[in-house]
């Protein structure tokens, strides 16, 4: 059983998938290793190139298109050479003429990087870099486009952390700047990269005043989301600013760069920390009374959560917490399917704050409530707007027996005006039935003997069908 021991070699972890044995049962494995290995690749790293490259390239075309590459990228040692190959395989799996446009991002990169650089022959100094690149490539950076904006971030892709350059592209994506955008302006306005956004304090909706909205605007949206008042923390912002549909409106502040830059640091933050006291207070009062009835520890991963999407600290929110019984993380994960499936941003917070045990229920079943709002009953996710307890009624036990009901009586002709959701949905029992009543005297009785319940529903629907004037 050599190949796995072979694999764990060049630094793939332990692995027992494989139904495979021997080393000759990939005969071109050891011939593009040892092509790899020959021109300088460290072996404990050949695993990055597992399986594309080691399995997939012949030998000989691997040998010839690191020369290639060589020469393409000459005077640069083959330390830049191999770096690049770990991190974009691309580059020995495909032609060098495929491969063009990246081929020349990494040359201007790494000459924009200046002659310390190009005399090293540290490995992971080049893997630095390129790790850097991929980040932007990731985050929606056209490849081509990067390697003149390198020379004068020399300290993004030589110094700075991996970590803080992926928050900011979150942050800045987050606020509505498409992934092209959001990488080519912190490019542009390296600046960004260095504030400090952790424990940084705003009060909205004062921030927004200070930066510069208009005052009405401001105080439209706060009227219309009042749930987004309150004190948050600055790395939320793009939260807050979508919740109130303002976003547009702060990148249109900062796009200059230059002195906007001002408007995310800390210290402008804090030239002014005012806030509302009656708000504040009514929080904390409520946030006690909270605590005591839950697990406190609970309350504050619930409240991050409802922070993060745009929510302040203010009465409404403390209200919502006790209502919401998921971990931060699943409810992260159903508020961010919700957006994925094409709920807008603001209208789903303003359902959370209406209905927040729309949170609770999972994303399976999210899906079929969503799917059949759409499919089977026609319906616009914008519907969502006017009628959001949709999301919370019974799928199976109230909303689809009670349609099914009606689309009974609609093949026999005694339904023909529609009914909103509303109508069908949020009335009581008893309210149903007495409009069953009114459409025809029978139909409660049919409805509580063959239709009030799934099952009965199922059964009824399924004997019915011989009887039904279309198929006599």
């Amino acid at each position: 059983n050599e190949l796995p021991f072979f694999l764990e070699s060049i630094g793939l972890p332990p692995s027992t998938d494989s139904d495979l044995m021997f080393l000759t049962d990939h005969p071109s494995l050891l011939p593009a290793v040892a092509a790899l290995a020959h021109f300088g690749f460290p072996w404990s790293r050949l695993g990055l190139l597992f399986p594309n490259v080691l399995l997939q390239v012949p030998p000989d075309h691997i040998s010839a298109r690191l020369v290639a590459l060589e020469e393409s990228l000459r005077p640069l040692p083959r330390a830049a050479i191999i770096a690049a190959c770990l991190s974009f395989p691309s580059l020995i799996e495909n032609d060098l003429c495929s491969s063009a446009p990246l081929v020349d991002d990494l040359m201007r990169a790494y000459g924009g990087l200046g002659p310390d650089l190009g005399a090293t022959n540290d490995i992971d100094v080049f893997l630095r870099v390129c790790g850097r690149m991929q980040m932007f490539y990731n985050a929606g950076v056209k490849i081509g486009s990067i390697g003149g904006l390198v020379g004068c971030n020399q300290r993004v892709f030589l110094e700075l952390k991996e970590e803080r350059i992926g928050e900011r592209l979150k942050f800045f994506k987050r606020l509505g700047l498409a992934g092209e955008e959001a990488g080519s302006f912190l490019l542009s306005n390296p600046g960004f990269l260095d504030l400090d956004f952790d424990d940084v304090v705003i009060s909205v909706p004062e921030y927004l005043r200070r930066v510069g909205l208009a005052d009405d605007e401001v105080d439209v949206a706060v009227k219309k989301h009042p749930y987004v008042v309150g004190r948050n923390r600055l790395e939320n912002l793009p939260g807050v600013l979508r919740a109130m549909g303002l976003s547009h409106r702060f990148l249109e502040k900062i796009s200059g760069g230059g002195e906007s830059l001002r408007y995310l640091s800390p210290d402008f933050v804090l030239e002014d920390a005012s806030y509302d006291m009656e708000v504040e207070r009514a929080f904390s009062d409520r946030m006690v009374k909270v605590k005591v009835e839950m697990n406190a520890q609970h309350v504050d991963t619930k409240l991050e959560f409802l922070k993060s999407i745009g929510y302040g600290e203010n009465k409404k929110t403390a209200h919502i917490l006790p209502v919401l019984h998921s971990t931060r993380e699943m409810l992260n994960e159903r508020f961010d399917y919700l957006l994925e499936r094409g709920v807008e941003y603001k209208m789903l917070c303003r359902i959370v704050s209406v209905f927040p045990k729309v949170l609770n229920q999972g994303k399976e079943m999210l899906n079929e409530k969503l799917n059949y709002m759409t499919l089977d009953l026609g319906y616009s996710l914008e519907y969502l707007d006017c009628f959001p307890a949709l999301l919370c009624f019974d799928l199976e036990n109230r909303v689809k027996p009670r349609y099914a009901m009606l689309r009974w009586l609609q093949s026999y002709g005694l339904f023909k005006r529609p009914l909103a959701p509303a109508t069908v949905l949020a009335n009581s029992e008893k309210r149903f039935i007495s409009n069953l009543y009114n459409m025809h005297p029978a139909a409660p009785k049919l409805w509580l003997e063959c239709f009030s319940s799934r099952i009965h529903m199922e059964y009824y629907l399924k004997n019915i069908q011989s009887q039904h004037p279309d198929n006599e």
